[in-house]
């Protein structure tokens, strides 16, 4: 197998976005899978592939400090490399649940930009998508970036229990309110490409390290744009 940072490198996804996104993506933790084994970035998932054919696969995890709903946003794409070098199927995941090939592969040939896969991401979550016109199809994918922005405030999941302090009411309040007044937007529903920079790429244990603090970061970044 090839190293694992070059192959997270050559098989990197770009992303489709909306060209009124309000958020930067900040980081793709990347794990690079050459047996079946349970995902640790998304504890719902049981990595599996066809050894015999696949030589690995990849899984990107995609950090937005913000969803336009919440602090803290991770999304994922799983690209499955073929022992010939291929691109195999491509995943995504859409709001704690994801997309089988069935629905990212269009009659067998996975879009790709130069060997890298091509995905959308819904405008504002962020969810991965194959084709801007599933977007739609999302209940209140409109208003959830409008009247609804804010609206969970700050999300803590399971994996890092313990390692926050759980915000209380008033500044679940705070980050609600600057979420709706700052990034409140109309998605235009006209797409960007953005290829990610390699220096965005990091193993998921450096990611999943630094999360903490990048929430941290956030709600003392709107603590003090609040006074």
């Amino acid at each position: 197998m090839q190293e694992k940072r070059e192959l997270a490198e050559k098989y990197c996804p770009v992303f489709w976005l909306d060209e009124n996104e309000p958020f930067e993506l900040k980081a793709l933790g990347y794990t690079v899978f050459a047996q079946d084994m349970h995902s640790d970035s998304f504890p719902k998932r049981h990595i599996q592939a066809d050894w015999s054919v696949t030589e690995a696969v990849i899984e990107y995890a995609v950090w937005f400090d913000y969803d336009i709903q919440h602090l803290y946003e991770l999304e994922h794409v799983w690209v499955h490399v073929g022992t010939d070098g291929s691109v195999q199927k491509v995943e995504g995941s859409f709001h704690g649940k994801y997309l089988n090939e069935a629905v990212l592969d269009t009659g067998g040939v996975v879009p790709d930009r130069g060997g890298r896969p091509e995905v959308y991401l819904q405008p504002g979550k962020h969810a991965v998508l194959p084709d801007p016109r599933v977007i739609r199809l999302v209940p209140q994918w409109k208003e959830c970036c409008g009247e609804y922005a804010g609206s969970e405030g700050v999300t803590v999941p399971e994996m890092f229990d313990g390692q926050f302090v759980q915000p209380d009411e008033a500044t679940q309040e705070m980050v609600r309110r600057y979420i709706r007044e700052h990034y409140a937007f109309e998605p235009a529903m006209r797409f960007w490409l953005f290829e990610p920079d390699d220096s965005l790429l990091m193993p998921w244990e450096e990611l999943k390290e630094s999360i903490p603090q990048r929430v941290m970061r956030e709600i003392i970044r709107i603590r003090e744009a609040d006074r």
